[in-house]
């Protein structure tokens, strides 16, 4: 069986935050998960153990003072930049919206977070998907150990018996069209 899945998206979100850390020059790159009503929790850094004082940062009241409506459970990445100095973007999958009048404002520092955040937000999608297929395809190789079971076990194949098989392998048919076929 594979390893449990927390740890793995721990380790699969701190490469990307690795990677944001690099373009950053160095800066530690954190992701936070915003609650509406109570304090941001630090989630991973792109520093396997960060100092305290460095993920010490009060997300969820700076965007509050921002104006912005918190998601409860929405995902943000937070890079410091200076003593007070900040640049904060959304784990999101759609794109943010251009600049008014075409013309670029934002510092390359907050764009290569926004770049990470998009880059989380597709990847997230995907990990959540590969890991129900997982789930789907191990209930699948369960299934086919059960009919494999049976036929071993069958010392004829009786109707009954090849009810019961093609109803198996009828489920497994299912289990893979569902990891297979898109989703609505």
């Amino acid at each position: 069986m594979r390893e449990s899945s927390p740890h793995g998206l721990t380790e699969r979100r701190r490469a990307i935050l690795r990677q944001a850390s690099a373009a950053l020059r160095g800066r530690l790159v954190t992701l936070w998960r915003v609650r509406r009503w109570g304090p941001a929790v630090a989630e991973v850094a792109s520093a396997a153990a960060p100092p305290p004082d460095a993920i010490e940062f009060d997300v969820a009241g700076v965007l509050r003072r921002w104006g912005r409506v918190l998601c409860d459970e929405s995902l943000w990445l937070g890079c410091r930049l200076g003593a007070h100095r900040w640049h904060v973007a959304p784990v999101r999958d759609d794109l943010p919206t251009p600049p008014p009048a075409a013309i670029e404002r934002r510092s390359p520092e907050r764009l290569t977070l926004e770049l990470c955040g998009l880059s989380l937000g597709a990847l997230e999608r995907l990990w959540t998907a590969a890991d129900q297929a997982t789930v789907y395809l191990c209930a699948a190789l369960d299934v086919l150990d059960g009919c494999l079971w049976h036929v071993r076990e069958a010392t004829g194949l009786s109707i009954v018996t090849r009810a019961h098989l093609l109803a198996d392998l009828a489920a497994v048919a299912t289990a893979i069209d569902d990891v297979l076929s898109p989703s609505a």
